[in-house]
């Protein structure tokens, strides 16, 4: 892996400041603290307590950058594995290292290495607080370079500092050997990462294969467990086919992808309020997902083994919709011609979900209002009542306090089922989860047409993300399903959009564009373009870093071979 694929696991948010080297957290120190730090250590433990705790200390930031990076290293050979733990080091400020050779045979556990280390920090800061003497003090950095090694051998390896700047020589060097390569030596190398238990000595690795045991332990007993389960499961079976026959019907929005805070805001609402039997509204544009919403209030409701019955409020005449969610007896009205279960019966203890309640008619409203007050309901031309046991969830794209003060809604029936209101952002406003539907509606109508799409070009996932969706996930849904119809190749390019996406009209100042953010994406695709996608070269025409480059595509989504130069 080269110095730059390397740099590009490193990874800034500029929103909380958190560094990550993968997905391990990282922070930048100054040398001074901590060669104040290692100064305060020598005088209060003393030298030899001081030296074996950063020798220590270094071993397990070693093991934790290899571990943090365990699936990058899978495909390396051991000794690639070892000279990114070098190129590593050297990134991370700590010494840099000239490897002089190598050699490993896994086999036989069998690893034998010599390096050089220039610029080392410990030795510059140990020279600063104390004089020149026999040893070697580049302590934290031998233990990283055993804890790099250990955890990516998967046995024992152990470096020892035998030049050190700290003893007058010119640079430090260190050589790295299995155990058993250690002969007689070894036994006082391993003593500097001897822990102590009660008293007791114990190794680290030691340590470490006593934790995995105990961990696989406890893996049994839940395996145990796991299997009880299953056996109670088992006798649950026709519950969960119902079940996952519902699922399997749920429509595309039941589906849906959040990866924004605002929606996992509304999903965090609706968790809340999910177990009561509070009534809900939804409101939002239209394809926001409010039905995906009622959807997830159901299923996570104690009336989840019961229906959810779905009634869109804007598409029946009045008449139609009173018959609908109440029923009739037979003659209740020309074409009466059999007795007819309503809406709410048939919800029976599960959820009648009102959509477009806002269109609701006043006569309607007036009827809905006394069965949420008393709880019972007549079927039209009928004069007996029945209990109704059903949550009612609605949803609607209306402000419903204008429409109170319009009165074309009522404003005792609002403050009945308004009580808890939750909204749905529209697509526009969360951008990030633009790119995740992208894959995932291209991945569904790659399947629906047959057509294998792979990618998507960086010019059209850019074209997407700043049109202003007016018809939300709904809308972008039918747009990549069109794209994926059309695409000439594997490949979804800017020219299988649609015409309204293309063609966004612009808001001009001299030229160019008053969007700060679609202009940096603009000046970086032509420099890209400028440059046939070197990085390197596009970076340095636009006077930033290789990584600050490959930060700005991360965050505008225009990533496309992550390892790319």
């Amino acid at each position: 892996m080269l110095n730059s694929h390397l740099l590009e696991l490193f990874d800034i948010d500029h929103e909380t400041g958190v560094i990550r080297l993968g997905d391990e957290r990282m922070v930048i120190q100054s040398t001074a603290a901590l060669g104040l730090l290692r100064k305060e250590l020598i005088n209060t433990v003393g030298l030899e307590t001081g030296r074996r705790v950063r020798i220590r200390f270094g071993f397990a930031q070693g093991c934790h950058d290899a571990l943090s990076l365990k699936e990058r290293l899978a495909n390396l050979s051991p000794e690639e594995r070892i000279l990114m733990g070098c190129t590593l080091h050297t990134l991370e400020g700590l010494v840099t290292v000239e490897p002089l050779k190598i050699s490993s045979e896994p086999g036989r556990k069998h690893f034998e290495m010599e390096a050089l280390w220039h610029n080392s920090h410990e030795g510059a800061e140990h020279l600063k607080h104390f004089d020149r003497g026999a040893m070697s003090v580049c302590w934290a950095t031998l233990g990283y370079a055993t804890g790099f090694a250990t955890a990516c051998a998967g046995h024992d390896i152990y470096f020892q500092e035998v030049e050190c700047v700290a003893k007058g020589d010119a640079r430090c060097r260190v050589i790295g050997k299995d155990a058993g390569s250690w002969g007689e030596a070894l036994e006082g190398i391993r003593a500097d990462y001897l822990l102590t238990d009660q008293g007791r000595p114990r190794l680290t690795l030691s340590g470490l294969q006593e934790e995995v045991q105990s961990l696989q332990a406890a893996t049994r007993s839940q395996q145990e467990k796991l299997l009880r389960y299953e056996r109670i499961l088992t006798g649950r079976e026709p519950e969960m086919d119902l079940l996952r026959a519902r699922v399997a019907n749920m429509p595309d929005s039941a589906r849906f992808i959040v990866r924004s805070a605002a929606m996992e805001e509304v999903l965090r609402m609706a968790a809340q309020v999910a177990p009561l039997d509070t009534h809900v509204v939804i409101v939002g544009e239209s394809g926001t997902g409010k039905e995906f919403i009622a959807q997830f209030i159901h299923e996570h409701s104690g009336r989840a083994a019961e229906p959810m019955v779905v009634v869109n409020c804007a598409a029946l005449p009045e008449t139609l919709l009173e018959s609908e969610l109440f029923g009739h007896k037979k003659g209740a009205f020309t074409g009466a011609v059999k007795d007819k279960v309503g809406l709410f019966e048939h919800a029976g203890n599960g959820t009648l979900f009102l959509d477009e309640i806002g269109e609701m008619p006043l006569s309607t409203q007036a009827k809905l209002l006394r069965v949420l007050e008393n709880r019972e309901a007549r079927r039209v031309g009928d004069e007996h009542t029945f209990k109704v046991r059903a949550r009612i969830v609605a949803a609607t794209n209306r402000d419903l306090r204008e429409a109170v003060a319009q009165g074309s809604f009522r404003s005792d029936l609002y403050f009945r089922i308004g009580a808890f209101p939750i909204l749905t952002p529209p697509l526009r406003a969360r951008q990030e989860d633009i790119p995740p539907l992208v894959y995932e509606f291209m991945q569904r109508s790659s399947a629906r047409v047959q057509k294998e799409i792979r990618s998507i070009s960086s010019e059209a996932m850019a074209l997407l993300i700043r049109y202003p969706w007016p018809g939300n996930v709904r809308e972008l849904q039918h747009v990549i399903e069109r794209a994926v119809i059309v695409a000439r190749g594997d490949a979804v390019a800017a020219r299988d959009l649609p015409p309204e996406v293309l063609n966004r009209p612009r808001i001009k100042c001299n030229g160019g564009s008053l969007d700060l953010k679609e202009r940096e994406i603009t000046i970086i695709q032509e420099a890209l373009e400028r440059f046939s996608g070197n990085r390197t070269k596009a970076a340095e025409a636009l006077h930033i870093s290789p990584v600050t480059l490959w930060r700005k595509l991360k965050r505008h989504h225009l990533m496309k071979d992550p390892l790319a130069t």
